[in-house]
């Protein structure tokens, strides 16, 4: 053993499709289904125990794959290799089904091999390595990497780009029960192609790496349309050309999984497993049809084994050793506002299980009805009680949940409804603006095993003491994201009253476009500057977390918009671009004038804010005469009467001269690296000034520029800048 290595290590590894259609040796994508490598030092010898797929072939030997890939990587790190090997392996991944088996088991032990030396060899060297004893870095770059990546061959190593497709994204494999070998399906390829063909398959891999990059579902038909390899390799198949022919599904794609015999399907909707499964079963071939989901994280190592989650815990929610995909779905209070709209909901959730998901379900109060219960407390009380206020307001999220479930358990489905207690969300203890402290899913984990979907009560979790508390205004969405960061959920969506997130407000700006992606830092200062879509908190729990959140409307389908990292988004680092133009209305102007210009002043009226809690956003002092200052800043709507009341108390102590509000707004373009580009700020400044539009404040942070204006101009002001940014609307 050498230092840093671990005496045990196991090993996750997904699956993988590869060729993807026409992106023959070039395109890989890692699946939902995996095999896992569990490698153990012992005194002397080799053991291999083999459990799951391949049980009864794969070889218990030096043989074997996974030691195969161990040994090429002591060879490769000049390491000491241990006296003695026992290997666990316990496969999900079926042998020979071009669902990527022999990928998984190199990758398996280079990395088991790694883990169990403490070394560790640059990335490229362990592609190169992979690739060497597969033959294929197609599967095993998606295997090591995760998302889809393309990868091509050059002199001395190869140049890889990870992408990760729309979390939306579903996979449909038919496995049909069948053996079809790689070394089998090269031999009936041809040596050579036609130009004609060669120039179909660029053109159709191009597409389809630009449709995923761009969740264009509707052109995967197209996109993974194939003349290279997979007209030579039907015949070896029963019943696959006629299965590829009458499995079409519009906003789906079907092509060969690898070499085959597996086909696979990606697109959104209803699954075509169904459709596929009865056209191999017309050939009188059995086949058996998992839906998965596009794996975002590639091979992973655990050092040691007591904090993994268990293979058996990790079979109990699939089919036949499939993961099934963990989705966190989130309505708010608009699509739950009437019967009518929570049996629409029950429907596409009802939809969303049937393609073998297991789910969670948060849920707002219906409609108006939080406001409602405020009302109803400031009938009977001047200055409610926070705490009895939460107990009040936590019940609208009881009624719907309730109803939700009921709803479903009448379509059939198995459901089950849990307050913020019985979800394990357990806060600071701070009624009104509780925050999240820690979350336990023993309740909800034991639900999902029972075959239930978890309808989650939003807004509301417990404190230290038991007492209910509540998360603020928008709090739901807090509530998907940390319930899918504690689950490690496959995605978390959010379904509202609009599409996604536009470029503006569409009610302000007609031409408004919807954003396929948006960087989180992005989306938290849009959340920030008044988009309405989601909670800020959410955004920063999400960046935090590494929770990849969709919204889309609850409504109609679509793709929605993905807010993930800006990295992952394959943008450029530099160059200003402006995404959004932004809005909000409910700003307040405190101005405290001749202030004494003397060290400490300024402490003591931010200090009195920080005293109320009240969140300042604009700040500017400006030099007057005779030795004072004036001070302006503004907050929120909500915050103005108690900012007010603080500041006037602070200005008769140092003598102010006059401590006033007025109304105003802010306006804001949003974009990556537009502080690198002295350009953008003052395209934004002509564009107000050509409207007669006086800026009184400004204020600036990397990624945008923003600028306080009159309220009555505030519509104005944004048509202009999103003309002048961004832009009339594209057609379709």
């Amino acid at each position: 053993m050498t230092p840093g290595s671990s005496g045990r290590v196991r090993v996750r590894v997904p699956a993988t499709s590869a060729n993807l259609g026409p992106g023959f040796d070039a395109l890989g994508m890692a699946l939902s289904l995996y095999n896992f490598v569990e490698a153990e030092a012992v005194p002397r010898g080799l053991e291999i125990e083999v459990a799951g797929e391949g049980s009864d072939d794969l070889p218990r030997d030096r043989s074997n794959l996974v030691w195969r890939a161990m040994e090429r990587f002591f060879r490769a790190a000049d390491a000491l290799q241990p006296a003695g090997v026992r290997l666990r392996l316990d496969n999900s991944i079926p042998p020979a089904s071009g669902l990527g088996s022999s990928a998984a088991a190199i990758v398996g032990g280079l990395l088991a091999a790694s883990g169990l030396t403490g070394l560790t060899l640059p990335l490229e060297t362990v592609l190169a390595l992979a690739a060497e004893l597969d033959g294929h870095p197609d599967n095993v770059a998606a295997a090591l990497l995760g998302g889809m990546v393309v990868v091509v061959p050059q002199p001395g190593g190869y140049r890889w780009v990870r992408m990760l497709p729309p979390a939306c994204l579903r996979v449909a494999v038919a496995l049909p029960q069948l053996a079809l070998r790689t070394e089998h399906s090269r031999k009936v390829l041809p040596d050579e192609v036609t130009l004609t063909d060669a120039a179909f398959n660029v053109g159709r891999t191009a597409l389809l790496v630009a449709a995923l990059a761009q969740g264009r579902f509707d052109l995967l038909a197209t996109a993974m349309q194939d003349r290279l390899h997979q007209d030579y390799r039907l015949p070896l198949i029963p019943g696959g050309a006629a299965m590829l022919r009458t499995a079409t599904r519009e906003g789906w794609g079907i092509s060969l999984s690898g070499s085959g015999p597996s086909v696979i399907a990606l697109g959104v909707g209803e699954s075509p497993g169904p459709a596929m499964a009865d056209g191999f079963a017309r050939a009188g071939v059995r086949c058996r049809v998992l839906d998965l989901l596009v794996d975002q994280r590639g091979a992973a190592v655990e050092q040691g084994t007591a904090a993994a989650p268990t293979v058996e815990g990790m079979r109990a929610r699939g089919r036949a050793g499939a993961r099934r995909p963990l989705i966190v779905l989130k309505y708010g209070g608009s699509s739950v506002a009437t019967p009518e709209l929570i049996l629409r909901v029950a429907a596409r959730v009802a939809d969303t299980r049937s393609s073998g998901s297991d789910l969670v379900v948060v849920v707002s109060a219906m409609g108006d009805a939080t406001d409602g219960l405020l009302a109803l407390a400031g009938a009977v009380a001047r200055l409610p009680d926070r705490r009895e206020l939460d107990a009040l307001v936590s019940t609208g999220e009881q009624v719907s949940v309730a109803l939700l479930a009921m709803a479903l358990q009448d379509r059939g489905v198995d459901a089950i409804s849990l307050s913020g207690a019985a979800l394990g969300i357990v806060t600071d203890g701070v009624f009104s603006r509780a925050r999240i402290s820690r979350v336990h899913v023993d309740n909800i984990r034991a639900a999902l095993a029972r075959g239930q979907v978890v309808i989650a009560a939003g807004f509301q979790g417990t404190g230290p003491d038991g007492q209910v508390t509540t998360l603020g205004r928008g709090g739901s969405d807090a509530t998907a994201v940390v319930l899918a960061a504690a689950l490690e959920a496959d995605a978390c969506e959010i379904h509202t009253d609009v599409a996604g997130v536009y470029t503006a407000d569409p009610r302000v700006v007609a031409g408004a476009r919807l954003l396929p992606r948006v960087s989180y830092d992005e989306m938290s200062e849009m959340s920030s500057l008044g988009a309405k879509v989601l909670q800020l908190r959410s955004v920063e729990l999400a960046r935090r977390h590494r929770v990849r959140l969709i919204v889309k409307s609850s409504l109609v389908s679509g793709p929605g918009t993905v807010i993930e990292e800006a990295c992952a988004m394959g943008e450029t680092m530099e160059g200003a671009l402006v995404r959004a133009v932004t809005h909000t209305k409910g700003e307040v102007k405190v101005v405290l004038e001749a202030l004494p210009d003397v060290p400490g002043v300024a402490a003591r009226v931010f200090t009195a804010l920080a005293q109320q809690n009240i969140q300042v956003d604009m700040i500017i002092q400006g030099r007057g005469r005779e030795g004072r200052n004036d001070i302006a800043f503004t907050v929120a709507q909500d915050d103005s009467a108690a900012a007010l009341a603080a500041c006037r108390q602070v200005g008769a102590e140092v003598g102010a001269r006059r401590v006033a509000a007025e109304e105003a707004a802010k306006v804001s373009v949003v974009g990556a690296g537009i502080n690198q580009d002295a350009r953008v700020a003052a395209a934004m400044f002509e564009c107000l000034a050509e409207l007669g539009i006086n800026i009184e404040m400004i204020s600036t942070s990397g990624i945008r520029v923003s600028c306080l204006i009159r309220p009555d101009r505030a519509d104005e002001a944004v048509r202009a800048l999103h003309a002048r940014f961004i832009g009339p609307a594209e057609a379709s």
